[in-house]
């Protein structure tokens, strides 16, 4: 098998091409990324639930019309809180620290009283099998590592309590995991307090609060989280701060852009659920807790974004990772897969949510001597810009309706800010499937600058492989590819499980086609990111953890070798006697950096034309059904990693069923 490359046609291609999507599904924010281990935080805990009417059950029958069902508010505010001893409590209304979050816990405590917080458990779901399945609603899930330091926080009022209240982190089976600590306070207003403590062994269980005396108090806002964490030496992070080992897994990818914060996320399953921004910047206080949609599938319904990690704390990671930020608006269409809510141009909501785009510009590269929202960054701690470059305006939105409001708020953001780039949705579809074209036809007859067009797609692992040339002849004369969500998998199959090496073989064959097409594909992000174990809505992720440790998955580690390991133009290669490889050149005029898939169960030699002068080989290679697993609270098995491969001659060996990188001399 030789290989032979054509240098002198060789094409520039994107610096952006693999980038990461970002977001809250599978408790990969509360509950992940978001230090703060506690779960529902300050007693505000709702979901918009399902009427039983003629819609409901002809979903339920026949998975249909889902966009169709009658949707009714239920609060839950007690939620992921279990209460035991003498005294009474409720969630009070207008008794908050902020009119965003008005409620609180207040408790009349008569002799003895606990309150216990179970943390991101899961919780249980509807389904018995597949990918929704959970069990976990009876699990505490605060996690602590013995010897680290951690920090608790709350808001206190205190009416006329009179004794003593302690706290630790307390497995299930009632075994100490911190030392006992006390909360101290004093006001009749709201007081914060702080305190630290040690773990003493490393597990998970819940945070106990044990309160002994008589007398009524108010509790709001609790916070529980390690005193390490993402960048903390840095300052910079006032109010949300990151998990740090699942941050450094975002780093070592070498990400050029972040798309957040969704997603479905963006849209809503109605339009009083769509994604706001500037519910998420500010004081912690006054960022509105919202219903995340993902909650849909569990049993009780309830998955809350406490937005204790907003746009602010999303440009800050971008500007940490040295990535292009690039935040997806709302375009006035809720979830068009889930309802048929929009707004239009002259509508006084519609209005709003295009002037929303326009001030995040503003927020993110705005002068705040002549901006509010400008100010606002400056106050919060920023005051240069996070040069904002490119953003999208709406997710997996299409129709008449769409395209309107696309086009009207791409005209609006440019009168004030006209090098900003744009990202149009072509929907839950990509190029040469069905509907795409007649999708794209309104989009295509418009011809706007620096305008890319967002594809989607999930797919069998087969597919992936057969369909790797699927952009080979993408016309070029057409808005550029940004391929936003991708996978080797199938989230519409509910018996799918988690992603086997055989999804990152077949990811790894397409990633190829993708560097050919890299002068129109211009980015692309895997999806989704993350996910909590024991609270999966999607089962094919690229990185899982729990609260004590990180998995990288195969997949992550494709990805991670393919955007490590790319130049800034694509070399035509081409492959004699090569059926089931794959590969693909590009060079940064120092380095070539090879990627050759080898799909088969056999050995292949790779004969390389005089390409591999002083190079170093990095391989992935396992049986397709391996794959590398976390359990709820244990610590991550790794059965597929990297290794690093002597290259000692000017022929390779791919071995069967592996991904190779291999770094040469230019």
């Amino acid at each position: 098998m030789k290989i032979k490359a054509d240098f002198d046609n060789k094409k520039s291609i994107s610096d952006k091409l693999y980038g990461i999507f970002f977001e809250d599904i599978n408790f990969s924010v509360d509950g992940g990324v978001n230090l703060n281990q506690i779960a529902n935080k300050n007693f505000s805990a709702y979901c918009y639930d399902f009427k039983r009417d003629v819609h409901y059950y002809y979903y339920r029958i026949f998975h249909a019309l889902r966009r169709k069902m009658t949707r009714i508010l239920r609060y839950d505010l007690l939620h992921s809180w279990r209460f035991s001893g003498k005294g009474k409590y409720f969630a009070e209304n207008g008794n908050g620290l902020s009119r965003n979050n008005p409620y609180s816990l207040k408790i009349c405590v008569d002799g003895e009283f606990t309150l216990q917080n179970l943390g991101y458990n899961g919780g249980d779901s509807l389904e018995t099998f597949g990918r929704y399945r959970r069990r976990n609603s009876s699990r505490g899930a605060v996690g602590v590592k013995e010897n680290e330091s951690y920090e608790f926080g709350a808001y206190i009022k205190n009416t006329d309590f009179d004794g003593s209240v302690t706290a630790a982190v307390v497995s299930d089976d009632k075994e100490p995991l911190t030392e006992t600590f006390q909360i101290n306070f004093a006001s009749k207003d709201w007081e914060k307090t702080t305190a630290f403590v040690k773990a003493i062994k490393t597990g998970t269980g819940r945070l106990v609060i044990r309160f002994k005396g008589k007398g009524t108090l108010n509790i709001t806002e609790l916070f529980f989280g390690s005193t390490e964490y993402w960048n903390r030496e840095s300052g910079k992070y006032r109010y949300g701060r990151f998990r740090k080992d699942l941050i450094e897994a975002l780093k070592e990818l070498k990400p050029r852009f972040v798309r957040f914060p969704g997603g479905c996320l963006v849209e809503g399953n109605c339009l009083n659920n769509s994604y706001d921004w500037k519910a998420t910047v500010g004081r912690l206080e006054d960022r509105k807790t919202q219903y995340n949609l993902w909650g849909e599938s569990q049993r009780d319904c309830v998955y809350m974004q406490s937005n204790e990690i907003g746009f602010y704390e999303y440009f800050l990671l971008c500007e940490d990772l040295g990535a292009e930020p690039m935040p997806i608006l709302n375009a006035g269409l809720a979830c068009q897969g889930r309802c048929s809510e929009s707004v239009s141009p002259g509508d006084a909501e519609y209005e709003r949510r295009k002037q929303n785009v326009i001030d995040l510009v503003a927020f993110a590269n705005g002068d705040p001597d002549e901006n509010e929202w400008a100010k606002l960054r400056a106050d919060m701690g920023h005051p240069e810009p996070f040069n904002l470059k490119i953003l999208g305006i709406g997710n997996e939105n299409w129709g008449d309706r769409y395209n309107e409001n696309f086009f009207d708020i791409l005209t609006a953001v440019r009168r004030e800010y006209p090098d900003i780039k744009a990202v149009w949705s072509a929907g839950f579809d990509c190029y040469k499937h069905p509907s795409y074209e007649e999708r794209r036809r309104p989009f295509d007859e418009k011809r706007y600058e620096n305008v890319y067009c967002d594809d989607h797609f999930y797919r069998k692992p087969a597919w992936l492989i057969e369909n790797e040339a699927l952009y080979d002849d993408y016309d070029r004369a057409r808005y550029p590819i940004f391929l936003g969500e991708y996978a080797a998998n199938t989230p519409e199959n509910r018996r799918v499980m988690p992603n086997e090496f055989r999804s990152a073989l077949a990811e790894a064959v397409f990633m190829t086609g993708l560097e050919r097409n890299a002068d129109v594909v211009k980015l692309s992000s895997y999806a989704p990111l993350f996910s909590r174990t024991g609270g999966e809505q999607w089962k094919h992720n690229l990185i899982n953890f729990n609260s004590l440790y990180t998995l990288r998955t195969a997949n992550y580690y494709v990805q991670k070798l393919f955007s490590e390991n790319v130049g800034n133009e694509y070399v035509p290669v081409t492959l004699e006697d090569g059926d089931g490889v794959y590969v693909s050149l590009t060079t940064d005029g120092k380095r070539l950096y090879l990627k050759a898939v080898n799909t088969t169960n056999k050995e292949k030699v790779m004969e390389a034309d005089g390409l591999l002068k002083n190079a170093t080989a990095y391989r992935l290679k396992a049986e397709p059904t391996d794959r590398n697993t976390i359990s709820f609270s244990g610590k991550p098995v790794e059965r597929v990693r990297p290794e690093t491969d002597a290259v000692t001659s000017d022929s390779y060996t791919l071995l069967p069923f592996s991904v190779n990188v291999i770094v040469c001399e230019a």
